[in-house]
């Protein structure tokens, strides 16, 4: 399948401003959106010990179990030990502090004990409820977080006896450390997948995660708006102000690479193809992409439809039996893994949307049926009295992984059809999340992109399609339902808010295009005359790119 040789036109692209992006960086005055994800935590200092697990503030000192020593470090945050003080068991395993005692778990007894953090006595002791502990975290309730290995949910606990009060779901089964956050969330560490999560309190969902500063975080605590992580290899203390990166989009994983997308139509004969239209989506730069150059095949005409996409239009002109036209575009540049750093709380509400994006991104169309009873019902049942706008699309996003499963088939059928089935492709995924959105009040568009699928060189037959939603004071962030479909908390999270390294995007739409349809990358159009059999196709090559 060679393309035609014909002359390519060089196009050099220059990166959008944040505010045209995904993005609008809403919070932060200086326009800088993109957070290099190796720049989140920096060190603080060496630890005093070498088996350090938990960490907290207590009465102004830094203060750590060390679990060789079995003891409780005081230290400063130059690293220099203070005090100490004997634990009463053998195996520490997590520490917190309640505002007036050390609270620390044994993982060789399953025990809890409270600390008097001046005299060392032990002025209770309860059994835990999940055993063995890896992380403890008091709340402003004077109530007790509880993490273990292996557990699928975390526990609220009465301190008083360790009744368990209440559970939402652990982000992962192989948590290290917790810390409370007064805004109604916990963090959390995974010591095996390197991550720091985010768990909202009151739905248990987890919000997003982070790099971890080393390969076992051992401990967590947050200092006002600065989070604290002690690790367990490097016997290192780091900081990172998590709350600078409120709305930011943090960029890891660069890769090289260039994506060209083809577009063929043949006809077969006997009868003749009398004219039509070639269309290709012509991508610009954006915060997974750094795009150097675009080239296509010479002789298209550009044109922007009615949601500001960019197309190159190509007359198909007459085809004999036997005659084939094929036209291409290839984009060269770097591509990231990208992740929005969204606080729920810090999100605006809906009459803070701009008008020009709910005038043209909360409209309905025949694929999505927003006004329709079916649709109109199911937001109501999903969403119910929830206000905040994250967390309405979050419970959107929530409902439709449990509900559909990836089948991909002939056509896209519209979304209360797809709902209703419990089976679609991603398109049927995309149109069903952005259906429901808008009927909650969110505005919300697709994105179409060409996908590298296993090596560098590799060919893209299916590509793929999600949604973005907009979100008072952040701006437009992805959301993949069909990616988000995991079992574990920590591993959705990414989906609403992130997207891979493998994507080139070429197109955002709300709906029916003037020229795409209710397509994406390529869209072919033609006409006939006598019995012709026509074939067309469309695909997408990746490879590296050559000196």
């Amino acid at each position: 399948m060679k393309s035609l040789a014909t002359l390519l036109v060089v196009l050099a692209l220059q990166a959008l401003p944040a505010t045209a992006q995904v993005c609008d960086i809403r919070l932060d005055p200086d326009g800088n959106g993109f957070v290099d994800q190796d720049s989140l935590f920096t060190a603080v200092c060496d630890l005093p010990a070498h088996f350090a697990l938990g960490v907290v503030k207590a009465d102004g000192s830094l203060a750590l179990a060390d679990r060789h020593e079995d003891r409780i470090v005081f230290f400063s945050e130059q690293g220099e030990r203070i005090r100490e003080l004997e634990y009463p068991a053998y195996e520490p395993s997590a520490l917190a502090w309640d505002g007036t005692l050390l609270v620390s778990a044994d993982s060789e007894n399953g025990r809890i004990y409270f600390l008097d953090p001046n005299s060392g006595e032990c002025v209770r002791t309860i059994e835990s409820p999940l055993t063995p502990v890896t992380g403890l975290a008091c709340d402003d309730e004077d109530r007790l977080w509880v993490s273990a290995r292996g557990a699928d949910e975390l526990q609220l606990i009465d301190p008083l006896d360790g009744t368990t009060l209440a559970s939402i779901p652990a982000p992962s089964a192989k948590l290290t450390a917790l810390a409370f956050d007064p805004q109604g969330y916990l963090w959390a560490a995974n010591g095996a997948q390197d991550r720091i999560y985010l768990v909202d309190i009151r739905t248990g969902y987890t919000i997003f995660s982070l790099a971890a500063p080393g390969p076992v975080v051992s401990g967590l605590w947050l200092d006002g708006e600065v989070l604290l992580a002690t690790d367990y290899q490097t016997d290192r203390l780091y900081r990172c102000n998590v709350y600078e990166l409120t709305g930011k989009c943090v960029r890891s994983d660069a890769r090289r690479g260039q994506a060209t997308l083809y577009s063929e139509v043949q006809n077969l004969g006997p009868g003749e193809i009398t004219g039509g239209t070639m269309v290709l989506a012509v991508p610009t730069g954006g915060p997974n992409q750094e795009l150097d150059t675009v080239t296509m095949t010479r002789g298209a005409k550009r044109h922007t439809d009615q949601w500001d996409q960019e197309v190159a239009a190509y007359e198909l002109g007459r085809l004999g039996p036997g005659e084939k036209k094929s036209v291409q575009l290839t984009g060269t540049g770097t591509f990231h893994r990208i992740s929005y750093k969204i606080f729920p709380h810090l999100v605006g509400g809906l009459t803070e949307i701009p008008t020009d994006i709910s005038d043209k991104y909360l409209g309905d169309a025949d694929k999505y049926r927003v006004q329709g009873e079916f649709i109109q019902q199911k937001v109501a049942e999903v969403v119910g009295d929830e206000t905040n706008p994250y967390f309405k699309a979050r419970k959107l996003y929530e409902f439709l992984i449990g509900r559909i499963n990836y089948q991909m088939v002939g056509g896209w059928d519209i979304a209360p059809t797809v709902i209703e089935r419990g089976t679609g492709s991603c398109s049927e995924y995309t149109f069903s999340i952005v259906s429901l959105c808008r009927a909650a009040g969110i505005p919300a568009r697709y994105v179409g992109a060409m996908v590298l699928r296993g090596e560098d060189a590799s060919i893209d037959t299916a590509y793929h399609r999600w949604a973005e939603v907009f979100l008072p004071r952040i701006g437009w962030v992805p959301v993949d339902v069909n990616a988000g479909d995991r079992e574990w908390q920590g591993d959705r999270c990414f989906s609403f808010g992130g997207i891979a390294n493998r994507f080139l995007v070429t197109t955002r739409g709300g709906g029916d295009s003037r020229w795409l349809n209710w397509g994406y990358n390529v869209e072919t159009l033609y006409r006939t005359k006598g019995k012709a059999n026509v074939r067309t196709e469309g695909f997408a090559e990746w490879d590296v790119v050559r000196p």
